[in-house]
């Protein structure tokens, strides 16, 4: 059974604000006292999984607030781990836990940390801050939430992950009251960059400085570059390509010769201009050849003298060292995800019904970037459904091909679960989120330097300057020398989130009490369970919740289970 509901500026507002708890819930005063019931949430700004080597939670909560006999007495709690990690190399480490819990006054506490203190820097590094709070009284009991980023901003895992400065990042209100139960959730971040391409590829063991060249160019045609600045002037991504094809081959010819001092005449001189083609004459400073010249005397210097191969093989060295320094760079500072303005919202309230009862998730993003390629701005899933079908695959294929690594990412967008159903004696509303999702699968992987015999930026440059990279060598330095952090997978999770409500009639607690329903718990790796029917949308977006005077209309799924 489908009903339409109306999710307003008052609900959007909460959402994505809540604060401190007011002295008195929203509950209007004359509410019969109709039911009892609980309401749950859990959440994780960012998980990232490296298996044993590494297991990092950012911003991870949890809260209950009840008002049910089942459970004991009134109670409201949250709990916030603003840093969690564990390592088989480091052993755990946080920067400690910090709670709310009561059956009566308001319990409040204030967070402001620093990672820095407990959690070495190419794991994590920014500042971290937020105020819980919890109450119980007449109205029923409730908690809040509402967590934030400072700073710079954080940067993660060794430079692969970098989230913008956000005052409100996650937010929640618990409340059990007695006419409902509801979770509500919001989540916001401004800007958020994820796999940087120098640090990605570094923790695979195949860094950039160590491509085969052509590969390495190849990567810009791949990843929507269209043009790299080359000693001070733009050069478009073909020619770069071209050029550097083209240069590479006349090195393979050049060597090949025995002798560095042999003169470029005769057959060599033919092999050259077959291999180098117009670029001969750049190359060697000679600004071209006509065409009644032959390379012989193109190459002739002033004095009479002709060249010998060394003096050719040091101008290619050159012009690619020229080009290497605007491609290297670039493709080192790129991410290749680039998320910008992302707002989500759920609401999960349980009544006495569960026609009147609602599970609603609303989302929506700014724009959505894969490498150099924009993909999206401003999209509203209400209306561009067809668009935003199989994005994540579409995004997945993008930056597989562009890289020529197979199979490499898998990227999952806005997973969304909403239900509705009877559980017992207990209705039951779930809503649940997850933004975005990044799997890197590098099994199977071989190693692109190993596949080709040719220069690379490394053999050209000699000791290529550790860019992006940098950061995820000190990573593996500090995980016990691990060459590879990365080749045994990884998986990230950004916005996770989980709102439950349960909720009864007073009646149906007498004359026995009723067992509690199944509460939202985690599951043994620390995760989110999957419960209820999966809507499963692989679609960033819906509508902006923000607090204006724009109404947004939602359809909400409520679904019959059982009896």
């Amino acid at each position: 059974m489908h009903l339409k509901r109306l999710l307003g500026t008052a609900t959007a507002a909460a959402v994505l604000l809540a604060g401190p708890l007011p002295a008195a819930a929203e509950e209007p005063a004359a509410a019969a006292p109709t039911g009892v019931g609980s309401s749950v949430v859990r959440s994780t700004l960012l998980g990232v999984d490296l298996g044993d080597l590494l297991n990092l939670d950012i911003l991870d909560d949890e809260s209950l607030s009840t008002i049910d006999p089942v459970d004991g007495e009134p109670i409201s709690s949250a709990v916030l781990n603003p840093v969690k990690l564990t390592s088989s190399v480091l052993g755990p480490l946080s920067l400690g836990t910090v709670a709310t819990s009561t059956t009566g006054a308001e319990d409040r506490k204030t967070v402001d940390a620093n990672t820095a203190g407990n959690v070495p820097v190419p794991i994590v590094s920014g500042l971290l801050n937020g105020t819980l709070s919890s109450i119980v009284d007449a109205d029923g009991a409730r908690s809040s939430l509402l967590v934030g980023i400072g700073g710079g901003g954080l940067d993660l895992v060794g430079g692969l992950l970098d989230l913008g400065k956000t005052p409100e990042a996650m937010t929640f209100i618990t409340n059990a009251a007695p006419a409902r139960a509801e979770g509500v959730r919001g989540l916001n971040i401004p800007s958020l960059s994820l796999l940087n391409l120098g640090n990605l590829l570094e923790g695979l063991g195949l860094p950039l400085g160590d491509m085969p060249l052509t590969d390495l160019t190849g990567l810009l045609k791949g990843l929507g570059i269209n043009s790299v600045p080359v000693a001070g002037e733009d050069m478009d991504t073909d020619d770069i390509i071209g050029t550097v094809t083209d240069l590479v081959e006349g090195l393979d010819v050049l060597e090949a010769v025995p002798a560095v001092d042999q003169p470029l005449t005769g057959e060599l001189c033919g092999t050259l201009e077959g291999a180098v083609g117009g670029l001969l004459g750049p190359v060697l400073g000679g600004g071209g050849m006509d065409d009644d010249e032959t390379c012989t005397t193109a190459l002739d210097t002033s004095d009479g003298a002709v060249p010998v191969v060394g003096d050719l093989a040091e101008n290619v060295d050159g012009l690619l060292e020229d080009i290497l320094e605007g491609v290297l760079p670039t493709l080192d500072g790129l991410s290749l995800l680039e998320v910008r303005d992302v707002k989500a919202g759920m609401v999960a309230t349980a009544t006495d019904s569960v026609e009147a009862s609602v599970a609603d998730v609303v989302a929506s993003i700014g724009s959505l970037k894969v490498a150099n390629l924009d993909i999206l701005r401003n999209i509203d899933l209400t209306k561009d459904l067809d668009v935003l079908s199989g994005l994540g695959d579409t995004v997945t294929n993008l930056l597989n091909t562009g890289l020529g690594l197979g199979d490499l990412l898998d990227i999952d967008l806005l997973k969304i679960e909403e239900l509705v159903a009877p559980d017992g004696d207990y209705t039951k509303a779930l809503s649940s989120l997850t933004a975005l999702g990044v799997g890197i699968k590098p099994l199977g992987l071989v190693g692109i330097a190993s596949s080709h015999d040719e220069p690379t930026a490394r053999g050209i440059l000699g000791n290529v300057p550790l860019l992006g990279g940098g950061d995820m060598l000190e990573l593996e330095s500090l995980l016990g020398g691990v060459t590879s952090v990365l080749t045994e997978g990884v998986d990230i999770k950004v916005g996770e989130m989980a709102s439950e409500g349960f909720f009864t009639p007073v009646a149906a607690l007498t004359p026995n009490l009723v067992d509690p329903p199944a509460k939202l718990v985690t599951t043994p790796d620390g995760k989110l369970p999957r419960t209820g029917g999966s809507t499963a949308l692989p679609a960033v977006l819906a509508v902006l919740l923000a607090s204006t005077a724009v109404v947004i209309r939602r359809t909400v799924r409520t679904e019959k289970v059982g009896s």
